[in-house]
C-alpha cells in the first residue's frame, strides 16, 4: 500500500466514524438477559474518600439508594458512572462493585484519590511546541536561555472536596502570566449550576507582530515590555444531565501594545491603533461521553459554540461558530480508531491581526509544528488507528508511603494517523504560502500514558511540502477541550 493511499484511507476511516449515529451503544439492543429478576439497591458504601466528600462522587453515578435495577441494567449504570468519576480527574484509580442478598444489592465505590495541592515551581519553554524552542535554541549554539518561563504555580484542586479548583500562577520570564481563577462546579441545592471566574494579566518583552512565509516575526525593545493583555472571563454553567453542560461566557480583553508594533502592523489592533479592548459574549453546549477524557479509547465528544465580539476600543465586531467532534471506538481486541472534527466559522467583517490565530498554536496540523498559518475560518480532521502494545499496568512504586504516589500505571500504544487542515485567510495584511491550501501530514507515532493525565508521544510525520521530521507533543493528539 502506498503512502497516498494510506492517507486516504484513513481520512475515509475518519469519516466513516462520523457517519454512524452518535447514540450507538457498546452493546447489543437485542441482547437480553437471562436473569429477569428486579434487585433493590439497599446500600452504596464510599471507601478511599479522604478528601473527597461523598455527594461529589454520588452526583456522578447512575445509581442511587433504593433505585430498583435488573442486573443487565447496574452493570451498564456500572460502566457509565466509572467513566463520569474518571472525567472528573480526581481520583488514580476507580473500583465498583456489588454483592446480592436476597433481593437487595449493596454497591461499593473504592477510590484511590490524587494529590490535590500542587504548589510547584515554573520552568518551562515560552514556545508553541517543545522542537520549536529547540530549534532556537540550537541556532544560538545551545547559549539562549531568554524564551524560558519560571515562577511559581499553586493549584488546589478538589477544594473542600467538592471538586471546586482554586488556581493562582505568578510566572516571569519570555512571557509573564499572572492568574487567579476559582471554579466552582455546583453551587446551588440541586447541583445544577457552577461558575468559572479568573483574571489574567500578560506580559511580554518579545511580542510577536506578524505572520511572514508561515513564521512569526518578533519585536522587542531593549528590556521594556512590548505588550500587556488583561484578561477578565466569568462563566455560567448549566449541567442538564451527568453528560451535557451549558455555557454562558463572558469575556473582557484589553490589550496595549508598543507603538513600534502599530507601525510595523497596522492591522494589528487594527486602524493603526495601540490599544484595544472588546467584549466577547459566547453560547457553549458540550456534551461529554468519552470513557476517558483527556486519551479516549471508546465513545464521542461535542462541543459547538456560538460568540459574538463587541468593539470598544477595537473595531471588532464578528460571529464566530465553533465545532469539536470526537469519536472513538474498539475495531478489534487491541486496535482502536478515533476521529476529531474541529472548525471555526466567522462572519465577514475587520478582524485584528492577533485575533487570526489558526495553526500553530492550540490546534496544528501534525508535520507543520514549525509553521503558523493564519485564517478567520479554519477546518481540521484528524483520523488515528491505535494498537494497544502494552496495556494499562498497575505499578506499586517502593519506598513511598503517601498513598496517592505510591501506585502509578501506565501503558503504551503505537498508531498511525492522517491530519487534514485548511486555513481560510483573504485578509490583506498576509501573504503566507500554506494559508488558503489544503495541508495534510501523516505518520506514525508512539504513546506514552501514565497517572495524573501526563502523556508523551514521539511522532514521525511527513508533511506535502516533502519534509520529514520527529516530534515530541506532551498533550491529546486530538487537541485541547475548550
Amino acid at each position: 500500500m502506498t503512502i497516498i493511499k494510506m492517507i486516504r484511507l484513513l481520512t475515509l476511516l475518519g469519516i466513516l466514524l462520523f457517519s454512524n449515529s452518535y447514540g450507538h451503544q457498546n452493546y447489543s439492543e437485542k441482547e437480553t438477559s437471562v436473569e429477569k429478576n428486579i434487585y433493590n439497591i439497599s446500600k452504596i458504601i464510599i471507601e478511599g474518600n479522604k478528601v473527597t466528600k461523598d455527594l461529589t462522587i454520588l452526583r456522578e453515578i447512575l445509581i442511587q439508594e433504593n433505585q430498583s435495577f435488573s442486573l443487565e441494567e447496574l452493570k451498564i449504570s456500572i460502566s457509565e458512572s466509572k467513566k463520569n468519576l474518571t472525567n472528573t480527574n480526581l481520583f488514580n484509580f476507580i473500583t465498583i462493585d456489588y454483592s446480592i442478598i436476597l433481593d437487595d444489592i449493596t454497591l461499593k465505590i473504592e477510590v484511590v484519590e490524587r494529590w490535590y495541592v500542587w504548589p510547584y515551581p515554573i520552568f518551562e519553554v515560552s514556545e508553541r511546541n517543545f522542537n520549536t524552542w529547540w530549534q532556537d535554541f540550537k541556532s544560538s549554539d545551545y547559549k539562549d536561555f531568554s524564551r524560558l518561563n519560571y515562577g511559581v504555580f499553586v493549584n488546589i484542586e478538589n477544594f473542600r472536596g467538592l471538586n471546586e479548583l482554586l488556581m493562582i500562577k505568578l510566572r516571569r520570564g519570555f512571557k509573564e502570566h499572572y492568574l487567579l481563577s476559582y471554579s466552582n462546579l455546583f453551587f446551588n441545592n440541586t447541583k445544577t449550576l457552577g461558575l468559572n471566574s479568573q483574571v489574567e494579566l500578560f506580559r511580554r518583552k518579545k511580542t510577536y507582530y506578524k505572520t511572514e512565509n508561515n513564521e512569526l516575526l518578533y519585536f522587542n525593545n531593549n528590556d521594556t515590555y512590548t505588550s500587556k493583555d488583561l484578561l477578565i472571563n466569568f462563566e455560567l454553567i448549566y449541567r442538564a444531565n451527568l453528560k451535557t453542560n451549558h455555557k454562558l461566557n463572558f469575556n473582557y480583553l484589553q490589550t496595549t501594545i508598543d507603538s513600534t508594533i502599530s507601525y510595523l502592523n497596522s492591522d494589528y489592533l487594527l486602524n493603526n491603533k495601540n490599544t484595544g479592548s472588546f467584549y466577547q459574549f459566547s453560547y457553549q453546549i458540550i456534551h461529554e461521553n468519552r470513557d476517558n477524557n483527556k486519551y479516549p479509547l471508546k465513545g464521542f465528544y461535542i462541543n459547538i459554540e456560538i460568540a459574538k465580539n463587541i468593539s470598544l476600543k477595537s473595531p471588532i465586531n464578528t460571529f464566530e461558530l465553533n465545532s469539536h467532534l470526537e469519536n472513538h471506538r474498539q475495531i478489534f481486541k487491541r486496535w482502536f480508531a478515533g476521529s476529531s472534527l474541529r472548525s471555526r466559522i466567522t462572519s465577514a467583517g475587520q478582524q485584528a491581526y492577533f485575533s487570526h490565530q489558526t495553526f500553530g498554536f492550540d490546534d496544528y496540523v501534525r508535520g507543520y509544528e514549525y509553521y503558523v498559518i493564519d485564517g478567520k475560518d479554519y477546518y481540521l480532521s484528524k483520523t488515528a488507528i491505535k494498537y494497544c502494545l502494552i496495556s494499562k499496568q498497575d505499578l506499586d512504586i517502593p519506598y513511598l508511603k503517601t498513598e496517592q504516589f505510591k501506585k502509578s500505571y501506565f501503558s503504551i500504544y503505537a498508531s498511525a494517523f492522517s491530519d487534514l487542515g485548511y486555513a481560510n485567510n483573504q485578509s490583506s495584511f498576509t501573504e503566507n504560502s500554506l494559508a488558503n491550501s489544503i495541508l495534510w501530514g501523516k505518520g506514525i507515532s508512539l504513546e506514552y500514558i501514565t497517572y495524573y493525565d501526563k502523556m508523551l508521544r514521539i511522532e514521525y510525520s511527513v508533511n506535502k511540502l516533502g519534509e520529514k521530521g520527529l516530534f515530541l507533543h506532551f498533550s491529546s493528539p486530538f487537541g485541547v477541550n475548550k
